[in-house]
């Protein structure tokens, strides 16, 4: 694709930086509660298409927030539902301040007009964006807000834990694991960091965007993540807190959510890639965060085989012309920052354009994968567990970490853990309340085992014993739960 045909495509779907997207906003119609407030601190945007059976938990958790309404601007943008979605904002709207209700009259196909809607309305002096099935803590927004003001950054980035079925874990942990931060430039962030970029978590000054001309790309997915990165950018040093902000509800995910990851989510997050390639210059902060994103994409389009886009041989050459397209050559090498060899091995493959290697490599891991999950059989040399070796021909793969419960001693467990990675600590964390956790005292033993400290004045059975390792990646123990119930 040439450089001018590039231009268009970008002019296209309103990425570039312009007044287009502007003129090209949904109509709408709008009502709202009896009383606004002309300047609210917090200005909530929530983009919502069909999400009826969860609108009442997220309102519950605006209206009764800490910040309190004479604060908060909730601009609830609607892509023209078939559900009960309006009965349920007017009943709220008749009862409380503070709330907008925009009706789009034509469905969009995704969040980026309603929220570029919600970003041209917005009279906040902070941002947040809300997806209609999520939810906040009862202080998030005073939390956030407060933080921000403290430091003189125009981005915060705060705690998040992920919700399946009412099971509650960690989300985006680079998020708030080092603790409360501020000023903290965006070259020096981890690669974990560029893992999420949605908008669960993340608050934003209204200037920042204005000053910007920050804005939605019209497409479906990669949306988002475009437009938190673009706001990084200018921002240049974010905030972080430690505190627990956002529920992320993935109740819908697994196989519904793996069919949308079709040709069109392939081709729209590589657009968005080769976009920012071509708009930022080449610094530690761009390599980290197009090395995870192709990482990702090197996992859905090379490895998985339960998605929208069948897996063959037309689907892998596909994903590496698409690619060779949108982003050209490389100047630097992204596996130094994937997290698993199989995807190492998988872009390792694309570059020597061995489209078979790949099919042979992704039948026989997909295989080893399976004796590992389902039957545990893994091969050990030396302190490194590996797959399965089931066909000479085929790359070795190790195993990112290993950690298991070997022998109890009173109060004290010792711990094997073969990994690839570095060891940074163990931590006991309540299953119901993921965000309460602490570190566990240690005591290193051998190049593998490790004792810790096993807290007896507490119900065991509430919690869950983890070790996190280097670039926030953690790893639950394996039969710690049977040695401390025997």
């Amino acid at each position: 694709m040439s450089s001018k045909e590039l231009q268009m495509e970008y002019d296209h779907y309103n990425y570039l930086n312009n007044e287009k997207w502007k003129f090209n906003l949904p109509i709408y119609k709008k009502s709202s509660s009896t009383k606004v407030f002309d300047t609210p601190k917090v200005s909530v945007i929530i983009a919502n298409y069909n999400n009826e059976p969860y609108l009442e938990k997220m309102f519950n958790s605006l209206v009764n927030q800490s910040i309190g309404l004479e604060k908060l601007q909730i601009l609830f943008i609607d892509d023209k539902s078939t559900d009960n979605s309006a009965k349920i904002v007017q009943k709220y709207i008749q009862k409380y301040n503070s709330i907008e209700f925009y009706q789009l009259t034509k469905n969009t196909g995704g969040a980026h007009g309603p929220r570029n809607v919600g970003l041209i309305n917005a009279r906040g002096k902070y941002l947040v964006f809300l997806d209609a099935d999520d939810w906040y803590d009862e202080n998030a927004l005073q939390y956030m807000s407060e933080t921000l003001e403290k430091s003189s950054d125009d981005m915060g980035f705060f705690g998040i834990v992920q919700s399946v079925n009412e099971k509650l874990s960690l989300k985006s942990r680079a998020y708030f694991f080092d603790g409360n931060k501020i000023d903290r430039d965006i070259q020096e962030l981890p690669a974990a960091f560029y893992e999420w970029l949605g908008p669960q978590g993340i608050m934003v000054r209204r200037k920042l965007i204005e000053n910007n001309n920050l804005h939605f790309p019209s497409q479906r997915v990669a949306d988002d993540v475009t437009f938190f990165y673009e706001a990084m950018r200018f921002s240049k040093k974010i905030t972080q807190g430690e505190k627990l902000t956002t529920y992320l509800n993935r109740d819908n995910d697994n196989l519904s959510l793996s069919k949308t990851v079709n040709r069109d989510f392939m081709i729209s997050w590589l657009r968005a890639l080769g976009y920012i390639n071509q708009v930022f210059p080449d610094d530690a902060s761009k390599e980290k965060f197009l090395s995870r994103r192709l990482e990702w994409l090197v996992y859905n389009f090379g490895l998985r085989r339960d998605v929208g886009y069948k897996f063959s041989l037309k689907r892998i050459i596909d994903f590496k012309v698409s690619m060779d397209r949108y982003l050209g050559k490389l100047k630097f090498d992204p596996t130094i920052y994937f997290r698993t060899g199989a995807r190492k091995t998988v872009w390792r493959y694309l570059l020597l354009e061995d489209y078979r290697g790949i099919i042979r490599f992704n039948r026989w891991h997909s295989l080893r994968h399976l004796l590992k999950k389902y039957l545990g059989i893994v091969r050990r040399e030396k302190n490194q567990y590996y797959y399965p070796v089931l066909n000479s021909k085929i790359p070795k793969i190790e195993i990112n970490m290993k950690a298991v419960a070997i022998k109890r001693m009173e109060n004290q467990v010792v711990i094997q853990i073969y990994t690839n990675g570095i060891f940074n600590y163990f931590e006991i964390r309540n299953k119901l309340r993921p965000f309460e956790r602490s570190k566990l005292m240690v005591t290193q033993m051998s190049l593998t085992d490790y004792k810790i400290n096993i807290p007896l004045e507490i119900d065991l059975r509430d919690y869950e014993f983890w070790v996190i390792y280097n670039d926030y990646q953690d790893q639950k123990i394996e039969r710690i739960e049977k040695l401390l119930s025997e």
